[in-house]
């Protein structure tokens, strides 16, 4: 897979599509990985998450048809892809500054985003720690919910898992229900604590489950639900140092853009991947893992 040449023709589709609904599923099926993998790439690779990107383009083209002054400002964002002219009128402002309505004014300062390109820049100066394993099938246990780009932190199912008030129990985070309530069995490295990202999403929307390998008898937690991931063959790798959105999605911008293309594998679409986090004091010196679903490149023909 040359990357370089998928994500700019990433670029090139939703230039051609701002004016039609945009599906992440189809811009990630452009560079073959998820939609959760592909949105943390493109935001690594153009320091802005794909929708800021494409609603930057969206309002940007806008202001133009503004000014030729033949269109009706509702009929411009329904053009766009708006919902309603409030909605429109409202992202238009926090973009430019003024509403559509005064950009008509031709003297009225505004601001434009250009398309943008991704171009070949010197990587691969550090090395990448990775092995390849082998595992049968197993269960995992835990809180399934929805990963979807642009949440704060507590809304997203990690920050309900980790940081959200009360638990299902009422004891605290889901988190602790589970790991302090269970064997300790469950907890044992390296799916201690780990969230299992499906390949196919819906909408933007990732299914995920976040919990620990199912080891034993069913601990008594309300919402508790499990999830199988399939036997696999798996590109482990191993990263040190505090995890986070700028750690995560550099690591993920690695794996796919410089480990794949020239490893002998490609991405196994049917199975999920897996982040692991072990136990520990989460510092420079902290190791967590992405475990990433691979087969053997198919022989030419």
């Amino acid at each position: 897979m040359d990357w370089l040449a998928g994500m700019n023709k990433v670029l090139s589709h939703i230039e051609q599509n701002l004016t039609q609904p945009i599906k992440y599923e189809s811009l990630s099926k452009i560079v073959g990985c998820s939609v959760y993998e592909f949105s943390r790439i493109f935001s690594f690779m153009a320091e802005m998450s794909i929708s800021e990107y494409i609603r930057r383009r969206r309002l940007s083209q806008a202001v133009f048809d503004i000014q030729k002054g033949n269109e009706k400002i509702i009929d411009i964002a329904l053009k766009y892809c708006y919902e309603s002219p409030t909605t429109f009128a409202r992202a238009f402002k926090e973009l430019h500054g003024v509403s559509p309505k005064a950009a008509r004014k031709l003297s009225v300062p505004l601001k434009t985003y250009p398309p943008i390109s991704f171009v070949l820049t010197i990587k691969g100066v550090f090395e990448m720690d990775f092995r390849i394993e082998k595992r049968e099938s197993f269960v995992v246990m835990g809180l399934s919910g929805y990963e979807q780009e642009g949440l704060p932190w507590e809304k997203t199912l990690w920050g309900e898992f980790l940081d959200g008030g009360d638990g299902p129990d009422g004891s605290g985070t889901f988190n602790q229900a589970l790991y302090n309530g269970g064997n300790p069995s469950y907890y044992t490295a390296p799916f201690w604590q780990i969230g299992v990202y499906d390949f196919q999403s819906v909408d933007g929307k990732t299914p995920l489950t976040i919990g620990a390998e199912y080891k034993g008898d069913k601990p008594d937690i309300p919402n508790l639900s499990f999830k199988t991931v399939p036997a696999a063959t798996w590109a482990v790798f191993s990263i040190k140092g505090e995890t986070g959105p700028i750690a995560y999605n550099a690591a993920w911008t690695r794996i796919m853009t410089e480990w794949l293309p020239q490893s002998n594998y490609v991405r196994n679409e049917d199975v999920p991947h897996l982040d692991s986090y072990p136990g520990g004091k989460i510092d420079e010196h902290y190791i967590w893992e992405i475990w990433l679903p691979v087969r053997p490149c198919p022989s030419p023909t």
